[in-house]
């Protein structure tokens, strides 16, 4: 490599550091702020974005060199999405789910397009703000539910479904925007151009180039549900979970390149292969993993699109700003509790449902921005409906604890009166408080002793789940209807998966000190009031284990003593 070139890499590279230091720094201490003030951290890198961007301090010169950075995070995120989106929680009542999405989307678009057209917009620059603004933020909601452990409950799961529909939508409305740009008279350069190269009347290439395309993405599906299972399993032979944890994410980013060479996008490559490997053992632990990574990225994601706030363009169209703020979160949120009501939703579950997803999101921003590269939209139209979702993206946290307590004043109300009854995600908001039954214990290990304190609990009607790290017992016991799940019980998204938030006991029979150790730490930390149980192999290692949560602990050396002095004593008395 010349030596001119050399360095100019390396000032790249170390722009980019620089840049990810003033990021990740800002955004801590402004998380912190926000922490002490009981307010949701996403807002918080949001908000960081906007001060230290080029709009403003200008610490952050240039965003453009961390879009690498936000497709990981992106990727990552709907790999988590499909992880969690396993078929038997959407199972019941799917239709319903379907026509949820579908439906609220669709009739955003169409109310929403009339409205931005009052505002001053052509109809094409209407449409395509109003298809950008139906999408909401699939990033912010999910964990803002996942904090609040509503994500399995049926606002939750109904929040999930119309919120993957939208993922997939917004895949037909990026391929929709040359022809409004035709329609606008803008149409120049680009894929503008490669879709006027094309005869419209040529209706065999078309169907055609969509079937390879579908045939792509189900060979994608059928080879990933024979190989990806088999691998992860291999990768356990040596019980490395780091093979694991780098098989799950080659699997994301595979799926990922191999779709958008297909013609669709990154994003729709890493849902699938979530999506694939959610029906496995191993989602949960693979969840757990890959989260720690996905949060870091996450903030890097949501500075730089804070970033696009330009605050002088705030500033000087405020009150448009505002009311599109206003308009956006009532239009949003009274048509998609009216559609997922009518869907046959209560009324306490659509309420809340349609405020959590009464923001514009991510995808938004770059519909918006294809629109603006399509000459469809024009700068001030962009510096404005990127102001109103960013603010809206900041206000989403508010607007969730309003649908939430909005939802539970409606809780008596039914779903619409032309369903007889309230099926899956019909019920009574009331029925969700308790997902989980009371006296819940969770066992990690399936070893001898873990296997003798499930049989008593089983006797007893005491409900418990079981933590096992050997995916051979998982998948021998599931097959026997135990309540098992793979994992590392000292991840606490494991732990979650397994129901610590609402358990009564941790009984921790694993005989790796570090391992349990982690754990009573992290139930702790999650649930101060639970009462854990577990052992060690030597008196030095109980006072560690104390001083991180455990109330009871067990010494196998001391244990062992008393059994056999019990025997000895027994004994000498006959």
């Amino acid at each position: 490599m010349p030596a001119c070139a050399l360095a100019a890499a390396t000032v790249t590279e170390s722009a980019v550091i620089a840049d990810l230091l003033v990021i990740l720094a800002s955004a801590a201490v402004v998380a912190i702020v926000m922490q002490r003030l009981r307010l949701a951290v996403i807002p918080a890198y949001l908000i960081t974005g906007a001060v230290i961007g080029p709009n403003a301090l200008g610490l952050v010169p240039s965003p453009e060199g961390l879009g690498v950075i936000s497709h990981l995070a992106i990727i990552l995120l709907l790999f988590g999405i499909g992880l969690e989106l396993h078929l038997a929680m959407l199972k019941p009542g799917l239709p319903r789910l379907i026509a949820a999405g579908l439906g609220s989307c669709s009739l955003s678009v169409l109310v929403g397009w009339p409205v931005a057209m009052r505002f001053g917009l052509s109809a094409p620059e209407a449409l395509a703000v109003s298809m950008g603004l139906s999408l909401s933020s699939t990033a912010v909601v999910l964990r803002i539910l996942t904090d609040r452990r509503e994500l399995q409950r049926s606002n939750g799961r109904l929040a999930l479904s119309i919120l993957v529909i939208q993922d997939l939508i917004v895949l037909g409305m990026l391929a929709s925007l040359p022809a409004l740009a035709s329609w606008g008279g803008t149409a120049g350069g680009g894929a503008a151009d490669k879709v006027g190269e094309l005869p419209a009347h040529d209706w065999l290439w078309f169907l055609a180039n969509a079937s390879a395309r579908v045939g792509g993405v189900a060979a994608l599906v059928v080879v990933g549900r024979l190989v990806l299972p088999r691998l992860l399993r291999e990768s356990l032979r040596g019980r490395s979970l780091e093979v694991m944890l780098t098989i799950g994410v080659a699997a994301a980013l595979g799926a990922a390149v191999i779709t958008q060479a297909i013609g669709f996008s990154l994003e729709m490559g890493a849902f699938l292969a979530g999506f694939l490997l959610a029906g496995t053992p191993f989602r949960h632990q693979l969840s757990g993993q890959i989260g720690p990574l996905r949060d870091l990225f996450i903030a890097v994601f949501f500075a730089t699109l804070g970033m696009r706030l330009d605050l002088g363009t705030v500033i000087d169209w405020w009150l448009i700003i505002v009311g599109g703020v206003v308009v956006l979160a009532l239009l949003k949120a009274s048509l998609i509790s009216g559609v997922c009501w009518a869907s046959g939703v209560s009324a306490g579950i659509a309420v809340a449902v349609g405020w959590s997803l009464a923001q514009a999101g991510e995808f938004s921003l770059i519909l918006l921005g294809a629109a603006h590269d399509q000459r469809i939209i024009t700068d001030d139209v962009l510096a404005i409906t990127i102001a109103i979702v960013v603010i809206s993206l900041i206000l989403t946290p508010g607007m969730v604890s309003l649908g939430s307590r909005l939802g539970r004043a409606l809780s008596g109300l039914g779903s619409a009166p032309w369903f007889a009854s309230s099926l899956a995600l019909g019920g009574r908001q009331k029925r969700e408080q308790q997902p989980t039954p009371s006296n819940h214990v969770v066992v990690a290990g399936y070893g001898p002793m873990g296997r003798r304190i499930a049989d008593k609990l089983n006797e007893m009607h005491i409900p418990f789940t079981i933590v096992e790290l050997n995916p051979a017992t998982v998948q021998e016991q599931s097959h026997h209807g135990m309540p098992i799940i793979f994992g590392d019980v000292g991840n606490v998204h494991v732990l979650e998966s397994a129901g610590i938030a609402d358990a009564d006991a941790l009984v921790l029979t694993i005989p790796d000190e570090e391992a349990a150790l982690r754990a009573c730490a992290a139930a702790r930390r999650r649930v101060p009031g639970i009462f854990i149980a577990t052992r060690t192999r030597v008196v030095s290692k109980q006072a560690g284990l104390v001083e991180v949560g455990a109330d009871h602990v067990t010494v196998d050396e001391m244990a062992a003593a008393e059994v056999m002095l019990r025997a000895v004593v027994d004994h000498i008395g006959t």
